[in-house]
């Protein structure tokens, strides 16, 4: 082929395109349809890039179950808290992050606080804190040091939870004791201690043996309440000046030992989840509802243009030379078609997932494998018909092979079913997915829409509606873009429903 003759058909197909463009903006459906679907494109690709929430892996972003942050505009929801977090440098990777911390201790003189290039490895990584204590004839028997942050609790309401963190490391102790405690101070004067330990032995780097949070059943029995405290509403029940701070002290000291005690600590942090949060708040887990809608864009266009684009292909091949060919391959082609079709499909899919695996490619494949019967019939009577028009005929005639026949005279011919089927297939495998993740069998490891109301039904949130609407909606607004593009594309190129 010429270079000439490249870009004649090049001009042509321009001019096609500009031509079916100019017919297809006439059609309202059309246009509603197109905008939509671009729409829902945009946002899966540019909304996980407003969000660095993981939707599935990142827990506790945020208070469970609470609304989205612009709720604290609307009438009755005043009392909303956003989150909190005072301490900004946690990790003590420089030097500098010692700055943002205050040392208070009886014996100063006795203690070295400096900066360490160890830290902990499952942590922040290196960097931390390190507190020595420096023996001497005028070294107390008892030194303390609190390691201190304060910080303002300007809401009248609690926070939904509370976190506080710490990784530490003791070296020299050589018969004294070191006593380590996490602590929070109320602008009343009110002291709790969340968490303490004595330690009489050296230690490599560990945490506290349990979650140092306003959850913990350990935490909780540290409150007049027992089980039924709830440590965010007991402590934070005032505006005003908080401390959080973790407290060490050397105890049994031994002025005369050679032996230098030292304690690093490393991931010192505090962490206060409110009452709402983000563009449309959080789940059961506290995983953020934007960034899982954000993902699940992806996942369902992923599964519906795929699953539609598999399925149409495999309709189209089976139709075209089941109608073409006739006689043994028609019969086994139909037969087989006609067993798929009357297997109730939902069932047969929940049963193909379970055995083949919840797998977000088990699942387009299954959806693909179980869709293209009925539009492979289609594909057949036309070519039934087509084949006995007299270009066919003349083809034939001439020495034209099956194949060449069938892909120069015939496909071209059914074209217009195949662009209209794959609209409106797309909307039945979204669907599909969205089915089989509301029942539990979907991918675990990606979050979809249907998996966000399976979340809701699973976990009693039907009356959370910032959280039962924006899946619902999508995915209903999604599949609606595609039926009337379909319909639009149905009335373009259907010579019967063509506007003359």
């Amino acid at each position: 082929m010429t270079v000439s003759t490249r870009r004649k058909r090049f001009k042509l197909f321009l001019k096609r395109a500009k031509g079916f463009w100019n017919l297809y903006k006439q059609n309202k459906k059309g246009l509603f349809g197109i905008s939509i679907i671009l729409f829902f494109v945009l946002f899966a690709f540019f909304g996980p890039m407003l969000t660095e929430n993981d939707p599935v892996n990142d827990w506790d972003v945020g208070g469970r179950k609470v609304p989205p942050a612009w709720f604290r505009f609307l009438p009755g929801y005043q009392n909303l808290v956003p989150n909190l977090e005072p301490i900004k440098t946690p990790g003590f990777s420089d030097a500098r992050d010692l700055s943002e911390w205050v040392f208070e201790s009886d014996a100063m003189e006795s203690l070295s606080i400096t900066h360490s290039s160890e830290g902990y490895s499952h942590g922040s990584g290196p960097g931390s804190l390190l507190v020595t204590l420096n023996r001497g004839p005028s070294t107390p028997s008892e030194a303390s040091l609190n390691i201190s942050k304060t910080f303002s609790w300007p809401y009248s309401a609690p926070p939904k939870r509370f976190k506080c963190d710490v990784s530490l490391k003791a070296e020299g102790i050589n018969g004294g004791k070191i006593q380590v405690s996490l602590v929070l101070a109320t602008p009343l004067g009110g002291r709790y201690v969340l968490w303490d330990k004595r330690l009489s032995v050296d230690t490599d780097w560990f945490k506290p043996e349990y979650k140092v949070d306003s959850y913990s059943i350990r935490v909780k029995m540290r409150f007049p309440k027992g089980v039924f405290a709830d440590p965010a509403k007991e402590i934070f029940n005032h505006t005003g000046d908080y401390k959080f701070y973790l407290g060490v002290v050397f105890e049994d000291i031994n002025p005369d030992s050679s032996v230098t005690p030292r304690i690093y600590v490393d991931d010192l942090d505090l962490k206060l989840m409110g009452t709402c949060y983000g563009l449309l708040g959080t789940d059961q887990w506290g995983r953020d509802l934007y960034s899982q809608l954000a993902h699940g864009a992806k996942i369902s266009l992923l599964v519906g243009l795929l699953s539609a684009f598999i399925s149409v292909s495999i309709g189209l091949v089976v139709g075209l030379f089941a109608g073409f060919m006739g006689g043994m391959v028609d019969e086994l082609a139909m037969r087989f078609a006609d067993m798929l079709l009357v297997i109730p499909f939902l069932p047969l899919l929940l049963v193909l997932i379970a055995i083949l695996g919840q797998n977000i490619w088990n699942i387009i494949i299954v959806i693909s494998m179980l869709g293209w019967m009925g539009f492979s019939r289609t594909v057949r009577s036309q070519v039934l018909s087509l084949k006995e028009r007299a270009f066919v005929e003349a083809a034939r005639a001439s020495g034209g092979s099956t194949i060449h026949i069938t892909l120069r005279h015939i496909l071209p011919n059914v074209m217009g079913l195949v662009y209209v089927s794959l609209a409106t297939n797309v909307p039945a495998a979204i669907t599909a997915e969205a089915s089989l993740s509301f029942l539990g069998l979907g991918d675990p490891h990606i979050m979809s829409w249907g998996q966000m109301l399976h979340d809701v039904v699973y976990y009693a949130a039907i009356k959370e509606l910032y959280w039962v609407i924006p899946p619902g909606l999508c995915i209903a607004l999604l599949a609606l873009s595609f039926v009337m593009m379909g319909f639009s594309l149905d009335e373009i190129l259907n010579p019967k429903l063509r506007r003359r």
